[in-house]
């Protein structure tokens, strides 16, 4: 018999389609996010939602499989944003950047405004590490762009050398969630 707390969370998620977090024994320290379709004392259905707000198929998961559940988290926040508004995030619209051989490429793609006024990604030093933000300023040595985390916000301005940088992208899938989660964040303001 599931005990009272995780019986409301589950009946709410169920009621409201308010999306919640399932932490599975196991899993990586991933998470599942969604909304609960059906459950009972031993089995959940979980409506999967994606990182980019669309629904991605249904979880049917063992209740002793599962770790914990989280709730009302400023990232499920986000999830919940994003959900009815997946449609805000926009189609790729650059497909062309002009680009040569000079030895500061950096700054010359830069000087070439390549990134169109969008976010842009900054990989350094070949670690995958990337850095999601818009380009505030930059000259031949430097760049400085005003970070926006992966739920929508704005994380500080950074300041990256351009021989640190060893790639560029732009109006990625990741760069136009965020975007989009910005931008909606910004009218609930």
């Amino acid at each position: 018999m599931i005990d009272k707390i995780v019986g409301k969370i589950l009946s709410d998620s169920q009621e409201t389609k308010s999306l919640i977090g399932v932490r599975k024994y196991d899993d990586n320290n991933d998470f599942y996010v969604g909304y609960i379709v059906d459950y009972t004392d031993k089995i959940i259905v979980l409506q999967h939602i994606s990182k980019y707000g669309l629904e991605d198929g249904l979880l049917i998961e063992q209740m002793e499989n599962i770790e914990s559940f989280e709730t009302d988290s400023d990232y499920l926040l986000t999830y919940q944003l994003l959900f009815p508004n997946a449609s805000k995030i926009e189609k790729q619209t650059v497909k062309n950047i002009e680009i040569n051989d000079e030895e500061n490429w950096q700054y010359e793609v830069l000087k070439n405004k390549f990134d169109h006024g969008k976010l842009i990604t900054i990989e350094i030093n070949n670690i995958e590490i990337l850095n999601h933000g818009y380009v505030l300023n930059f000259d031949e040595t430097h760049v400085q762009i005003n970070a926006i985390s992966d739920v929508g916000v704005e994380d500080g301005t950074q300041i990256f050398k351009l021989s640190d940088i060893t790639a560029f992208s732009v109006d990625r899938l990741e760069s136009r969630k965020r975007e989009a989660l910005f931008v909606l964040k910004s009218k609930v303001k």
